[in-house]
């Protein structure tokens, strides 16, 4: 019998992920609630106020700490359903991207949950394109993030230690940020790791996307995530694929 092609793949898989979700409505409800609950604590801290620099600090890394622990034991748990699989062809680009996918949708929806309850409590901005953007690069950072954490997934021996890595990865992302670091950041080191964080250019994005929008940076901010994305996913199936040797 031959293999189903990639496409079929990739919607069998989706599928699956999607009825794993569905199964576990208490995790599932658990991923989802963090989202407003992150946004509320916004809220409250700067109640009635406008977003400030620090504001869009916080709520970058929010996006980037839900989508690495959305994925982060995605693949790690179910690594011995995988390696059946792999010995009837699977395809591992549909198997990540089914898993993107699903990642995708769950992080613009605690990206918009985030923002709706934030919302109720501060002043956003009240153009929409404003909000679009915040949207967007919060929705970019939480899928590059998902990414991060399906390489981490890929890496690890347990779903225990897949977490524990979580929080490693993410110092350096608060650490290196020019919200912290200020001027130091300009030094040769700390400005070169800058550059390659999703922090920076999450946090770049909502800090233009009020008022006068640098669109200039916008663009820039969303490519970049999105590259980050695809070399995280590459990595991830280049693990899997080195197992198999």
């Amino acid at each position: 019998m031959a293999r189903p092609g990639f496409r079929s793949q990739l919607d069998i898989l989706t599928d699956r992920a999607l009825a794993v979700h569905a199964g576990a409505p208490g995790a599932l409800l658990a991923l989802l609630v963090q989202a407003p609950a992150i946004g509320a604590f916004i809220g409250l801290a700067w109640r009635s106020a406008e977003p400030t620099p620090a504001v869009h600090f916080v709520m970058t890394i929010a996006a980037l700490w839900m989508g690495c622990m959305n994925s982060c034991t995605a693949i790690v748990q179910e690594r011995a359903v995988f390696d059946r699989e792999r010995m009837f062809e699977l395809d591992i680009r549909a198997y990540l991207l089914s898993k993107m996918s699903v990642l995708t949708a769950l992080a613009a929806l605690q990206a918009l949950l985030l923002l709706v309850s934030a919302g109720n409590l501060m002043h956003l901005p009240s153009s929409w394109v404003s909000r679009a953007l915040y949207f967007i690069a919060l929705t970019a950072t939480g899928t590059a993030a998902s990414a991060l954490g399906l390489a981490v997934s890929a890496f690890s021996r347990s779903p225990q230690g897949a977490v524990v890595a979580v929080p490693i990865l993410l110092i350096p992302q608060v650490v290196f940020s020019r919200l912290l670091l200020q001027e130091a950041v300009e030094r040769t080191v700390p400005k070169a790791i800058h550059r390659l964080t999703l922090t920076k250019w999450c946090y770049d994005a909502l800090e233009t996307a009020r008022n006068d929008i640098e669109w200039t940076d916008q663009g820039a901010a969303v490519l970049f995530l999105g590259l980050w994305t695809a070399v995280l996913l590459s990595v991830a199936a280049a693990k899997l694929r080195w197992d198999d040797a």
